[in-house]
């Protein structure tokens, strides 16, 4: 694969990517803010935005000029989507035609804010159903009510989606100033996948972006208030529509180190959670004989500058026995083999290079690369020079003291704390 990258005089970046002997081509638009910037400095000064400001704003950037850009994609033979996510926003399409017209259509919708009382007071109504479908999903619901559990002040504890009350209080002015502060096309990432060649699509989005100077005399930073250690509920239940009982266990920890530390540490963690809760553990198959594991179960770990947690989640009868294994898990913290290692370390590897074939995945990597400062090559070089000790010292530091247990219990059980 071809590859070019370029800093535009407006401060925006260029990812392109050429892909020769695919019909489709894929670009993406992203910017640095998501679900976890509800707090701000700027030049010395502290900002707060209501909790859902970012998902909000996404609904509504698809306006450009009083239309709809979702129908202008559609004649243009290209599908557009979003995603908000907790560090991270991004609008993309894909088109089997011509790119450069879409092209132009998204570098203008997402760089132009068009919103009113009217277009806010609709989407409110639209969000607030998003909310409820979430929030009567069994598995989100589990995962939010860990997060709630775990922490007091950072904005984990928050969904994406905001609450109910920020969601019906949102207003143009607080959407205006979200956006005046996070989007501008200085903290703008331009993602292109395409098979045609790469310096004319790299000329056109430099001769487009003439239009788009940056606003910003100076660049904002989030701001977190401090965390405590410890979690604000060492358990919590609670009671929904439900065939068998669904428990979490949460862990937290201190987050620490600089970008490349904690990849790895994300990385050699993962690699333990994957072969500890998987087939590849010998005593895998005694939890699922044992019914402790039936189809709904999974783990996973998040180490960043910001947060650091480990969660371990099933649908199962047996809550206490899934709670031990867990316990016994994290408390004696077994050793990979260097078979398990190994088997790992090549799954890894052939997920890489799949991902080159998944348009938006590799679209969305890049992004998060690109935001991160650690490109994707050097990610899965790090991933190919990890060992079995870098595995063994990364989940040896954890101290798994500061955890809680979540559970969801079919509605004639009632609810235990």
């Amino acid at each position: 694969m071809k590859r070019i990258e370029k800093r535009l005089s407006n401060g925006a970046r260029v990812v392109l990517i050429q892909k020769p002997g695919f019909s489709r081509s894929l670009f993406l638009a992203g910017f640095e803010t998501g679900g976890l910037y509800l707090q701000g400095t700027l030049e010395g000064k502290r900002f707060q935005a209501p909790s859902g400001a970012a998902h909000f704003l996404e609904h509504q950037m698809f306006r450009l000029n009083g239309r709809d850009v979702t129908d202008d994609m559609a004649a243009m033979q290209a599908s557009t989507n979003a995603y908000t996510a907790f560090e991270e926003t991004a609008y993309y399409f894909s088109t089997t035609a011509d790119p450069l017209p879409p092209l132009s259509l998204l570098l203008d919708f997402v760089q132009t804010l068009d919103v009113d009382e009217a277009s806010v007071e609709k989407e409110k109504g639209i969000i607030l159903s998003e909310y409820d479908m979430y929030d009567q999903n069994l598995e989100s619901r589990l995962l939010q009510e860990t997060m709630n559990s775990l922490y007091h002040v950072y904005p984990l504890n928050t969904d994406i989606l905001g609450t109910p009350g920020d969601i019906q209080g949102m207003t143009v002015e607080d959407l205006t100033k979200f956006y005046n502060t996070w989007y501008d096309p200085s903290r703008m990432v331009i993602i292109g996948i395409t098979p045609r060649p790469l310096e004319p699509v790299l000329a056109f989005i430099e001769a487009h972006e003439q239009k788009y100077p940056s606003r910003l005399a100076a660049q904002p930073s989030v701001w977190f208030d401090p965390e405590p250690a410890a979690p604000v509920r060492s358990a919590h239940s609670l009671v929904m529509e439900v065939s068998r009982p669904y428990v979490c266990i949460g862990f937290k920890f201190r987050p620490e180190g600089d970008v490349r530390q904690n990849l790895k540490k994300d990385l050699a963690v993962n690699f333990w959670i994957d072969g500890m809760f998987s087939s590849l553990n010998p005593a895998f198959q005694d939890w699922v004989d044992a019914r402790i594991l039936t189809q709904v179960y999974g783990a996973e770990g998040e180490f960043s500058q910001h947060d650091a947690y480990m969660l371990f989640y099933a649908q199962t009868d047996k809550t206490e026995a899934f709670r031990d294994l867990v316990m016994d898990l994290v408390l004696t913290k077994p050793q990979l083999s260097e078979t398990t290692f190994e088997i790992l370390k090549r799954q890894n590897l052939a997920r890489s290079l799949r991902l080159s074939d998944s348009f938006q995945g590799l679209a969305q990597k890049e992004l998060e690369a690109a935001f991160d400062g650690v490109s994707l090559e050097e990610q899965t070089e790090m991933a190919r020079r990890i060992t079995l000790e870098d595995v063994r010292d990364a989940v040896n530091s954890l101290n798994f003291e500061n955890c809680t247990l979540t559970t969801i219990l079919p509605r004639e059980r009632g609810v235990m704390e």
